[in-house]
């Protein structure tokens, strides 16, 4: 290894040389910056070699290059001689050794395209970029830096497209590919118009470059028909929409891609509003329009009135009149047999807005009669719970109590819907503890008690830090749920939250034996070893040896 790094430093004593002979750095700077090569030589030598090693050797070098531009820099221009470029050939050479070492890493390949383009390292960079979509295939972000490479800075759309095009037969369906496309081609445009202005070609060249589709948009066309074909979804096309409002005279693009959306999504939701969306740079009145149609067509989609009605309320902010529009919504929203959550939410606050909180009663409390949809949803626990907090709002907090039990009751609860059931036990608990009287700290005990173990821990850590507020033993709500519930994995986050509130050792204790059954339950004995090491901590930082070492002895004893 000595030798190694010996044969290297000696490679390096010519340009070190003209650097003193210049005047660049004198004889103790060079001292150190030898010093400071070997040892990071060393580091890339050994045998476990790490990534981090060439980034601190990288970052070294690129400073030394940004201090040596500085001082050459207010020196006067002299003949080339073999520092010229020392600095950058020994950058572009550490580059190379660790991509040898990590040519699977990406963002390595990403640092170093970086570092060739901020030193105009043109002919290096044809190299890597070959090399690096070589190991790399599938690596949309590395095509793309090629391209654009070959686009803004060699300034060749030939090339450029060939590798975009090669990116789409390895990555065809990859949506950010197509708009990326799109996006260059109608850059290219733009600066094709640029120069006929500039060079006024307005005669012969000029018109056959109008006849053969150049300017009408016919290449982006293209590319987003062949994008549509391999990408579904009315989002990927409305990113093309994006991408062509970014540029002028591009309206008959836009048309295409409204259009197609119209043809292929005009069922959707989405499709619509996406219209709507286009429509709105023509006027606002354009846009309602569209909105009027697609929830004529749509008349019994809920979804269509989510999205409508969010629309609306972010135009209203900007137009006032819409206001009126929004309430013509409204009362269209209501009569759709298949409300969703969201839906029911938007039409229940609307009424509260208006200070009718009976109205909006009504109409959650008609959705859960009659809904056979809501009533399938998984929503169906946050209706429950957006009217009992209506409910609170309007003093009427037993009734909002009412409502959550009922829900418990009286929902159909799925295999596996331990989080839906355990959000709505938590809102349960918590609005009964709100009324803090002893007989509703009953009432909580029996909603818990009515919660199976994998949903009841929410609920168990709202008891909880209803406790602490209201200065309540911690340790008496632990040893109820010890005693009535059990404890074992299920409940570890609630004994954690018992650890951090209890005070008094001797609780704690039964607490931490609590926890290391909890989670000798779940983790296993690695897990038990952990927590007893935590806990011996703890008793060695109160002083009691005796205690410590029984821990000790027996966290020695757990089996892995």
């Amino acid at each position: 290894m000595a030798d190694a790094v010996q044969q290297v430093m000696d490679q390096m004593v010519p340009a070190l040389r003209d650097f003193v002979d210049k005047g660049i750095f004198n004889d103790r700077e060079v001292k150190g910056l030898v010093d400071k090569r070997r040892e990071y030589e060393y580091l890339l030598r050994r045998q476990a070699v790490r990534k981090s090693d060439f980034l601190i050797y990288l970052t070294f070098e690129m400073n030394l290059l940004k201090l040596y531009t500085l001082r050459v820099s207010s020196l006067k221009k002299t003949s080339s001689s073999p520092s010229d470029h020392h600095i950058e050939q020994h950058i572009h050479l550490i580059f190379r050794r660790g991509l040898r070492k990590f040519k699977g890493d990406v963002q390595f390949w990403l640092q170093y395209i970086d570092f060739c383009k901020k030193n105009s390292s043109n002919k290096k960079l044809s190299t890597i970029f070959a090399e690096s979509l070589q190991m790399h295939p599938t690596n949309v972000s590395l095509w793309l830096e090629a391209a654009s490479w070959e686009y803004f800075q060699n300034s060749s759309i030939q090339n450029s497209r060939t590798l975009l095009q090669r990116c789409i037969r390895v990555n065809p369906k990859s949506p950010l590919i197509y708009v990326e496309y799109f996006k260059l081609e109608l850059h290219y445009i733009q600066k094709l118009r640029g120069r006929r202005e500039v060079l006024q070609l307005d005669g012969i060249k000029g018109r056959r470059m109008e006849e053969d589709g150049t300017f009408g948009g016919d290449v982006p066309i293209l590319i987003y028909k062949q994008g549509v074909g391999e990408v579904e979804g009315v989002e990927f096309r409305l990113k093309f929409l994006e991408a062509a409002e970014e540029f002028p005279q591009t309206e008959k693009i836009e048309k295409v891609i409204m259009e197609s959306i119209e043809k292929d999504y005009g069922e959707l939701p989405e499709g619509w509003i996406g219209r709507a969306a286009w429509s709105l740079k023509l006027s606002p009145q354009e846009a309602l329009k569209v909105l009027e149609k697609g929830v004529t067509v749509l008349k019994e989609s809920s979804e269509m009135f989510e999205l409508s009605l969010d629309f609306l309320a972010k135009l209203a902010e900007e137009d006032e009149d819409v206001g009126a529009t929004y309430e013509s919504f409204i009362k269209k929203a209501e009569k759709v047999s298949n409300s969703s959550y969201k839906l029911v939410k938007i039409l229940a606050e609307f009424k509260l807005a208006q200070d009718n909180g009976l109205a909006a009663i009504k109409l959650i409390e008609e959705s859960l009669a009659g809904d056979e949809k809501l009533k399938s949803s998984k929503d169906l626990v946050n209706v429950y719970i957006l009217l009992a907090g209506i409910y609170a709002k309007l003093g009427k907090r037993s009734s909002g109590i009412k409502t959550l039990t009922n829900g418990l009751q009286s929902i159909e609860w799925e295999l596996n819907e331990f989080e839906n059931k355990a959000l709505l036990a938590s809102h349960t608990v918590d609005m009964i503890l709100t009324e803090g009287s002893a007989e509703n700290v009953e009432l909580a005990k029996n909603v818990i008690k009515s919660v199976e173990l994998s949903a009841v821990e929410p609920s168990l850590i709202v008891w909880l830090r209803y406790a602490m507020g209201e200065n309540q033993s911690v340790y008496d709500v632990f040893n109820y749920v010890k005693n009535t519930i059990g404890g074992g994995a299920f409940v570890l986050n609630f004994l954690m939250e018992c650890l951090k509130a209890e005070g008094d050792m001797k609780k704690r204790r039964e607490i931490w034996e609590s926890v290391v059954q909890a989670v000798g339950g779940g983790e296993g004995g690695r897990g038990v070893k952990r927590v007893l090491e935590e806990w011996e901590k703890e008793e060695e930082e109160e002083g009691d040896e005796s205690m410590a070492r029984k821990l000790r002895i027996r966290k020695a004893n757990v089996q892995i």
